[in-house]
């Protein structure tokens, strides 16, 4: 009898001092099906951050480096002069005349007979072509002539780029480097 009263003092115990310390709603123990007004929240809803895709309010990894591939960028000239390049709008002229003026030494020594300078040549293309593929943060295909045909190079060329080659018709060979292009959010130079 004795612990059947200690049991009831204890389980009274249990079910009221969570109540009266405030660690449960006591409207929730005593009116169970009564319906209860929601709490304000003390912190209201942050602003959205701009990039921030799944409303989280934290950058992710990707969202930072969507944020970056979407930023304008300042091109520095050779000559110091600097040229903004704001994605999804044409490539500026002075950084096509820069790739050209760059890409044209290679273009001159593929159309030369010497056993090894053409392949010099069009390492020397590729190589303009991925510097500014890093600096602009987009590939880029150049469309150059080799021996009396079109060919072009592409800063992706190792890892499956654009390379259509050996089309006498320029217009066709630039068409097909825009069409590939405009698939693969990269910029076409044609040098020659």
């Amino acid at each position: 009898m004795m612990t059947t009263r200690i049991c009831g003092v204890a389980l009274t115990a249990v079910l009221v001092l969570p109540v009266l310390s405030g660690c449960t709603a006591a409207d929730a123990l005593f009116l169970a099906g009564a319906e209860t007004a929601p709490k304000a929240t003390a912190a209201a809803n942050p602003a959205p951050i701009k990039g921030d895709a799944d409303g989280d309010g934290e950058l992710s990894e990707f969202e930072k480096q969507v944020l970056a591939r979407h930023a304008p960028r300042d091109i520095i000239l050779h000559d110091g002069t600097v040229v903004v390049l704001t994605p999804g709008r044409p490539l500026p002229q002075l950084i096509i005349d820069q790739i050209v003026a760059d890409a044209v030494p290679g273009a001159a020594q593929t159309q030369t007979v010497d056993e090894f300078a053409p392949m010099a040549g069009r390492r020397s293309i590729l190589e303009v072509a991925s510097t500014y593929a890093d600096q602009i943060g987009r590939p880029v295909v150049i469309v150059y002539q080799d021996l009396g045909v079109w060919n072009t190079i592409s800063s992706l060329d190792e890892s499956g780029g654009a390379e259509f080659v050996g089309n006498s018709d320029k217009d066709a060979m630039v068409a097909a480097a825009s069409d590939w292009a405009a698939t693969h959010d990269a910029y076409v130079v044609v040098v020659g």
